[in-house]
């Protein structure tokens, strides 16, 4: 029997003391967020098909060797990019080993993942000019994001939570999607890099959650996106791990 391909989950939502994490007590799991994605996976029926484990980076878990996983998907953070702590420099010289590897290991940023990808490869990050984003929010898809794997099948509409963005994208980067003030909010960096702004794996009432006392104000700035994960499904049989 051929043996399961690995996804491995990089969670970098927050260092302790850096968010309350009662917030998030109606979620599986409480406000780990491997966990959240494990049961995405698991409505994908995907969970069947693959390996799957998580590392709390944030909270001192060592990075993975990166023979260790086939794929990997670093989540979003609390934190800004520019806090430059320690574990956040590990992830960054991770990488960079990897993207100046030999060998191509795919890798999918989500929101603060997004943006740390695009630091390592030379994009600026920097705060919203406006108000920050705030719900589902429609994207536009570029000729690039039309014809690319990663939205086929799903509505381009997603959930937002996000005070920053990247206002210069890397060279080498292809444009696949904007957004209202943020230019880049999908972007393919080729050998199975890829990452967007916005929040596919979280559920309206999890994004919802994630503003703490906000969180009344602007509940009905959030609504279902059910075919969101899809593009979680479209990374993987694209890079060969389904």
């Amino acid at each position: 029997m051929t043996a399961k391909k690995k996804l491995i989950f990089l969670a970098q939502m927050g260092a302790p003391g850096r968010y309350d994490p009662a917030i998030f007590a109606n979620q599986p799991g409480g406000d780990n967020e491997i966990l959240w994605f494990e049961h995405m996976l698991a409505d994908l029926g995907l969970l069947e098909k693959i390996a799957y484990e998580g590392r709390r980076i944030c909270y001192g878990e060592p990075l993975p060797h990166p023979s260790e996983g086939d794929a990997y998907v670093i989540g979003g953070s609390f934190h800004s990019v520019h806090d430059d702590l320690p574990w956040q420099h590990e992830i960054r010289a991770w990488l960079y080993a990897i993207r100046n590897a030999d060998y191509p290991v795919p890798v999918f940023g989500v929101c603060g993942g997004h943006q740390l990808m695009s630091q390592v490869l030379g994009g600026t990050v920097e705060g919203l000019p406006g108000e920050a984003a705030i719900g589902t929010l429609p994207i536009n898809l570029t000729e690039a994001g039309r014809d690319s794997y990663l939205f086929d099948g799903v509505v381009p509409r997603f959930n937002f939570g996000n005070e920053e963005h990247v206002s210069s994208a890397p060279p080498q980067a292809v444009v696949l999607a904007t957004a209202t003030d943020i230019p880049n909010c999908a972007l393919d960096y080729g050998r199975g890099w890829i990452s967007v702004q916005f929040h596919p794996e979280a559920s309206d009432r999890c994004m919802t959650e994630s503003w703490g006392p906000k969180a009344a104000t602007i509940a009905d700035h959030y609504v279902p996106t059910p075919d969101a994960p899809r593009l979680f499904q479209n990374f993987l049989k694209a890079n060969g791990i389904l």
